[in-house]
């Protein structure tokens, strides 16, 4: 029986998530695409999170379930730059592997990029609530600076969805957590432990 996942593609504005969960949704077999976005414009011709966000969050946690029952993998694109909203698209009682996907742009091509479509503001509203992920996640930093770092991130990140490593925390820890040089060493921190209530 093939293996479910459910992969959060995270990070801020302009930093390719959109990108990536459609190469993945095409990369990996029966796999479904959720984006909150997305419905709030389908639900209220206005993707801003400013109408119900308890119908939004109803709605992606019952298309979650669906698609799990049906047998599809999950991937969501959203920013989710809080615990509490990771652990809310990653709660599904254990019934797939999860895998939180992290954008890793460079600053300065960030802001340009930010600048370039008009989403300063979101990305500064992004800034001011990112929380680093746990790590008792499993965590893969998607490099983004160019075409080239996109596809060699990409490939990666595939070489580790389709192989079932037995030990899934070390094989992150010596390929797929890709750090910039100035990002120190990655360290558990046992007292961090994720809120309960969503934001």
């Amino acid at each position: 029986m093939p293996l479910l996942w459910t992969i959060l593609v995270t990070g801020p504005p302009t930093s390719g998530k959109s990108r990536l969960s459609r190469r993945l949704l095409a990369a990996i077999k029966d796999s479904v695409r959720i984006n909150p976005d997305e419905l709030r414009l389908m639900y209220f011709d206005d993707p801003a999170p400013v109408h119900d966000e308890e119908l939004i969050y109803h709605t992606l946690s019952t298309l979650r379930k669906f698609a799990l029952d049906h047998r599809h993998s999950v991937i969501i694109d959203s920013t989710a730059p809080r615990h509490t909203t990771r652990n809310f698209f990653l709660d599904d009682g254990g019934r797939s592997r999860h895998l939180v996907v992290v954008m890793d742009v460079d600053r300065k091509i960030l802001d340009k990029r930010a600048k370039a479509a008009g989403k300063t503001s979101p990305l500064e509203a992004f800034d001011a609530v990112w929380q680093e992920p746990l790590q008792s996640l499993p965590v893969f930093k998607f490099r983004n600076d160019d075409e080239e770092q996109f596809e060699t991130s990409f490939y990666l990140l595939m070489e580790y969805i389709n192989h079932e490593y037995a030990e899934h925390s070390s094989i992150l820890r010596s390929i797929l957590r890709l750090r910039r040089r100035d990002d120190g060493p990655v360290r558990p921190d046992s007292k961090e432990k994720a809120p309960t209530a969503r934001t």
